[in-house]
């Protein structure tokens, strides 16, 4: 790097570590520019044969070889990627959170997402079709409805090769509430679940004002989120090979979010609730999807088209209140 790197303050938070990463099965996200995002640290470590490691930083591309044994910290908005590497290369990936910033609220970009999306009303299927072909790529909506349109929803994500998605918020007295986005691109499996993610943050933001509404778009979005990972991909994931002390971990920490979901007015465990899911998302998002993308492959048009087009769904039961939260770090099975 063009600078001594720096490393994060002693008050930092391991959140996980990913797989064991080889020259066979590396990430495609790894050999693009990417870069931790807001208070977040990566700890690359070598642990056998030589990676190539580009830095983009204010002084420009600088390149370095990293040999067995070496480490690297790299800063949250350090952008980074990997260019060569030998057949031996071996490595893994670590995510740490500075204490010094604990979660006290949503990051804001996510918690402004259904602030800022434009608010329609439609009361048929037809005034549906014309919000839809109105949406520009990277455009949302929040679309409210006196009528239940999961199904003319599902239809029109089909009809558009998947640029279209939605999140659904709420189906009360027989109508529903929904936030809909075009993409310029057909949106893959990562991308949707990051952007499922943004919305429950952007419901619990709301939420944490005192908004009713947003609480129970909170309640819903998240109930949605836990069945598309539990239901759907964990078994998958894990009678492909999958890691499953990753997913024993995962569902814990979900075990912990629905208990702590229904005492946010108590400041403890409110806390506990931010802090467990902003290290939960980052933890998927940069360990474990990747993963389920790699192991799912052969099925995976049809899982995310599936998984994307599911409606409203009730809030899945919680294993035990009581039990251990078991860290995403390196497989142990």
């Amino acid at each position: 790097m063009n600078s001594a790197p720096v490393e994060p303050s002693a008050s930092r938070r391991q959140l996980g570590r990913s797989r064991l990463y080889t020259a066979a099965d590396l990430p495609s996200r790894l050999l693009n520019w990417h870069a931790p995002r807001a208070n977040r640290w990566e700890r690359l470590c070598i642990e056998a044969g030589t990676l190539q490691v580009q830095w983009l930083d204010a002084d420009g591309v600088s390149e370095e070889s990293l040999q067995a044994g070496a480490a690297r910290w790299i800063a949250p908005g350090l952008r980074w990627q990997i260019v060569a590497f030998d057949e031996a290369a071996r490595f893994t990936l670590e995510i740490h959170a500075d204490e010094s910033t604990t979660a006290a609220a949503p990051l804001p970009l996510r918690a402004a997402l259904l602030d800022e999306a434009h608010c329609v009303a439609i009361g048929t299927v037809a005034e549906l079709a014309q919000v839809l072909d109105a949406l520009s790529a990277g455009a949302r909506s929040l679309v409210r409805a006196s009528f239940d349109f999961s199904a003319a929803m599902g239809e029109a994500i089909a009809r558009s090769k998947g640029r279209l998605c939605w999140h659904p918020l709420a189906g009360d007295g027989g109508g529903l509430t929904a936030l809909v986005a075009r993409a310029g691109q057909a949106i893959d499996l990562l991308e949707y679940l990051g952007r499922d993610h943004a919305v429950i943050e952007a419901a619990l933001a709301g939420a944490l004002r005192g908004d009713g509404e947003r609480m129970h778009w909170l309640r819903n979005s998240l109930a949605r989120h836990l069945v598309i990972e539990e239901a759907m991909l964990f078994p998958a994931y894990l009678a492909a090979g999958g890691n499953p002390g990753w997913v024993r971990g995962l569902c814990n920490e979900h075990n912990h979010l629905r208990h702590h979901l229904d005492r946010l007015d108590d400041p403890g465990s409110q806390r506990r609730f931010l802090l467990l899911l902003d290290g939960h998302d980052e933890k998927e998002e940069q360990i474990v999807y990747p993963d389920i993308v790699e192991r799912l492959a052969h099925t995976l048009a049809q899982d995310t088209r599936t998984i994307i087009e599911l409606g409203l769904v009730g809030m899945p039961p919680t294993a035990s209140d009581e039990a251990d939260v078991e860290p995403v770090t390196a497989p142990r099975d």
